[in-house]
């Protein structure tokens, strides 16, 4: 991969192309985390696109507040996958108004990677039938890890990036490298087009 500081005006998701998948080594709890996360989700009209987020730590209320916050209206069409929840397995988090809904459907297993699967890939295939760009969060593989080894989670992701990059996914998956070892970092890092990494307050962007 080839390295470039982002010293340079512009920030790092300028870099980031349309239906690339994005690798985002950076702490799991930090103001420079979130704001690249919502930048890497949003496009330049928020209103017409379609976002699918997956979550293992942060509430989908949580993350539809930041999502206005920073884009100041709501997608088109949202989807939550909330990971390790025991609750409701399909569930609206609001009405339907202007055409625009968002629902959260709920995987109480975090192991279960056939059925996390599943899951994306339907809501990939109900995608299908609409003409706008889709982007998506992954958050996090720190969590991920903890529920699955290594090579396990290299398989899935293998598959899973196929199919965004099958379907013109703009997508971006969270990992923090402080919790893990190099090893595990150069493993995954070698799925990605694009990594996006926070060292030292600044933004560094490898791409293949």
């Amino acid at each position: 991969m080839q390295t470039k500081r982002n010293n340079e005006p512009g920030p790092p998701w300028d870099a980031v192309g349309p239906g690339t998948c994005t690798l985002v080594l950076a702490p799991s709890l930090h103001d420079a985390t979130d704001e690249a996360c919502l930048n890497l989700l949003s496009l330049d009209d928020p209103a017409d696109q379609n976002v699918m987020w997956v979550t293992y730590t942060r509430s989908p209320d949580a993350c539809i507040q930041d999502w206005l916050a920073h884009a100041g209206e709501r997608p088109r069409n949202m989807r939550f996958v909330s990971v390790g929840e025991t609750t409701r397995s399909t569930s609206a988090v609001s009405n339907a108004a202007n055409g625009r809904s968002e629902v959260v459907e709920t995987l109480s297993n975090p192991s279960d990677l056939t059925g996390l699967g599943i899951k994306l890939s339907e809501i990939l295939k109900e995608w299908t039938r609409n003409d706008y760009p889709t982007t998506a969060c992954f958050d996090s593989l720190t969590a991920l890890l903890q529920y699955a080894d290594l090579q396990t989670v290299y398989k899935f992701l293998h598959v899973l990036t196929g199919r965004f990059d099958a379907a013109g996914v703009t997508a971006h998956f969270h990992l923090d490298p402080d919790t893990c070892d190099d090893q595990t970092v150069s493993t995954l890092t070698s799925l990605f087009d694009t990594v996006v990494e926070f060292d030292d307050g600044e933004w560094n962007v490898r791409s293949r």
